[in-house]
């Protein structure tokens, strides 16, 4: 089952363990949630896969954090996630309006996310990120 808008810190730091991906601090953790759209699949009480988009209501997002346990992917999860976060922000937009959408794609996943109208783009060298350190 999906539900909208509140996925805790605690399943948040959960699930990116399921994939060993790296775990902001809590502070900023708890921020970013609470200034994001997110999305989370719940099956018998527990999350096996979540979403976040950030964006700045008007014309731009940023899908981030789309992650399933991988015990539960290529069962539709993650499709599912994606399109409840992509027609949540395509319900804000009046008519002929348009928003642009980005995300960096872990290795080998662009496939996935191509088969909802994501293109790789060929304008820059490649998608960056950096991990600053105070």
């Amino acid at each position: 089952m999906l539900e909208e808008n509140n996925l805790t810190y605690e399943e948040y730091v959960e699930m990116v363990a399921s994939v060993d991906w790296k775990c902001p601090s809590e502070r900023l953790l708890r921020k970013s949630l609470a200034h994001s759209l997110t999305v989370k699949y719940v099956v018998s009480n527990q999350v096996v896969g979540m979403a976040r988009m950030i964006t700045d209501q008007g014309y731009f997002a940023f899908l981030a954090d789309v992650v399933v346990k991988p015990e539960y992917q290529n069962q539709g999860i993650g499709k599912l996630m994606v399109n409840n976060l992509l027609k949540r922000l395509k319900d804000t937009l009046e008519d002929d309006e348009e928003a642009m959408v980005q995300l960096l794609a872990a290795q080998g996943k662009s496939p996935f996310y191509e088969k909802f109208g994501f293109k790789i783009k060929d304008t820059i060298d490649a998608g960056m990120y950096m991990w600053m350190k105070k």
